[in-house]
């Protein structure tokens, strides 16, 4: 009786284990996390037909690359790279900040006496996607026309390491 008891609970333990696995993302932003479950990826984004696409993707693991006209070329980052480009996400909040900058309001005065927001979602022609992934939470957002500022900036930053090493 104690052995069936035993290996029910086991077999429960392993479905809820599995079920809590099988999400793909957390909602939660985790305060601990190993070097190697960071990653972060910046993608440029175009309805263009001939727009030159590229994709950048760093690693805690060691497997970072860069890839543009479907070649992959190896990029080399740094433990410290990798941390203060974290560090740059977390200064700029990154984590809180609306995962799309699209949308525009504009405030505007009517008939002398009221003031009213308009709201346009504008097509995003071309964007940057950028995302952070620490352990099981991934955050993503669009960055177009250089919105929000420090973001882009972290992004041209990131950029730069794909001409460092020579792409």
């Amino acid at each position: 009786m104690k052995i069936n008891l035993l290996l029910f609970s086991i077999l429960i333990g392993v479905f809820f284990s599995s079920t809590v696995m099988a999400k793909p993302h957390s909602l939660v932003l985790p305060t601990q996390f190993p070097l190697k479950k960071i990653q972060i990826t910046v993608s440029s984004q175009s309805n263009k037909e001939n727009a030159e696409r590229y994709q950048i993707s760093i690693n805690g693991n060691g497997n970072s690359y860069f890839i543009k006209n479907n070649q992959q070329q190896p990029l080399n980052v740094t433990n410290d790279t990798l941390i203060e480009l974290l560090n740059d996400f977390y200064a700029v909040h990154f984590f809180e900040i609306s995962d799309t900058f699209n949308v525009k309001k504009k405030v505007v005065l009517k008939d002398s006496q009221t003031v009213t927001t308009i709201v346009n979602k504008e097509p995003a022609i071309e964007s940057k996607k950028v995302c952070v992934q620490l352990r099981y939470y991934k955050k993503c957002l669009s960055v177009i026309d250089n919105q929000p500022l420090g973001v882009s900036q972290i992004v041209n930053k990131i950029e730069t390491l794909t001409r460092t090493t020579g792409n």
